[in-house]
C-alpha cells in the first residue's frame, strides 16, 4: 500500500536553511539550538545516514525535550531502524506535545496504518487533513480514504478520496481507488472516467496486476 510522497519517505517539512555541522550549544538559546540540531538531522535523514541523523535528535532534546519536531524526527528515524515501539513512544509524545503538529498526526497515522490499527489511524489522518494550512493535506486525505476502506466505511472513503483530488488533482493512487470503488458499487461511468484518469497520469508507467486487471472487469461491463 502506497502513501504518496509522505507515505513513502516521511521525510518531515522543514524550512530549506543553511546550518553548521556543529552548533555551538553553548552561545544560543536551547531552543534556537535544538532547533539547528533538528534541521542537520532531517539533512542526514535524507541521506540515509541514521547515525549521524540519531546523534543529533540526542542533541536536540537534550537542549529542549519539549521539541515536538525533534521528537516526531526521532519516530521516524526509530521506525526505520525497525523500533516500533520506540517510533511509537515519540510520535506519542510530539503530538501531546504539539496537538496541531498536523506532520506528525499524519507521520503516525501512516504508521498505525501500517501496523493494521486502522481505526486510531483514521483519527489521526482526520485531524491531519482539518488543517487547512498543512502543506501535505491532501496526502492526510488519501491516508483517510485507504483507512475508511479498511474499515469497511466506503461512503466515508468516497468523500476523503473526492477531497484529496479537490486539492491536488495529480494523484493517480486515488483516482484508481475511487474507479475500484465505483466499479464495486455498480457504477460503471463513473468508475471507467476515474480509471482514464489514472491512465492519464500514469501513462509513462507500468501498469500493476490490480490496474490492469480493474480495467478489463470495467470493459467487459
Amino acid at each position: 500500500m502506497m502513501f504518496r510522497a509522505l507515505a513513502m519517505s516521511l521525510v518531515v517539512l522543514l524550512a530549506a536553511c543553511s546550518v553548521q555541522e556543529f552548533p555551538n550549544d553553548h552561545k544560543v538559546d536551547p531552543v534556537a539550538g535544538a532547533r539547528d540540531r533538528v534541521a542537520i538531522a532531517a539533512e542526514y535523514l535524507q541521506k540515509g545516514d541514521n547515525e549521524r541523523a540519531q546523534t543529533h535528535l540526542r542533541k536536540a532534546l537534550e537542549l529542549d525535550e519539549k521539541s515536538a519536531e525533534a521528537h516526531n524526527l526521532m519516530a521516524i528515524l526509530l521506525e526505520r531502524e525497525s523500533d516500533p515501539k520506540g517510533a511509537d513512544k515519540h510520535y506519542r509524545r510530539a503530538i501531546k506535545l504539539r496537538s496541531d503538529f498536523s506532520q506528525a498526526q499524519n507521520n503516525y497515522g501512516v504508521f498505525l496504518f501500517k501496523r493494521g490499527q486502522y481505526k486510531a489511524a483514521a483519527e489521526h489522518f482526520e485531524l491531519a487533513a482539518g488543517d487547512i494550512g498543512y502543506p501535505m493535506r491532501a496526502a492526510a486525505f488519501e491516508g483517510l480514504g485507504r483507512t475508511s476502506m479498511k474499515l469497511k466505511d466506503p461512503e466515508r472513503a468516497e468523500k476523503a478520496f473526492q477531497r484529496a483530488l479537490r486539492i491536488d488533482s495529480n494523484m493517480p493512487g486515488v483516482s484508481l481507488e475511487l474507479a475500484d470503488l465505483y466499479f464495486e458499487q455498480q457504477n460503471l461511468d463513473a468508475a471507467r472516467a476515474y480509471y482514464q484518469r489514472f491512465l492519464k497520469l500514469t501513462e509513462s508507467q507500468s501498469q500493476t496486476p490490480r490496474s490492469l486487471w480493474l480495467g478489463i472487469r470495467i470493459e467487459r461491463h
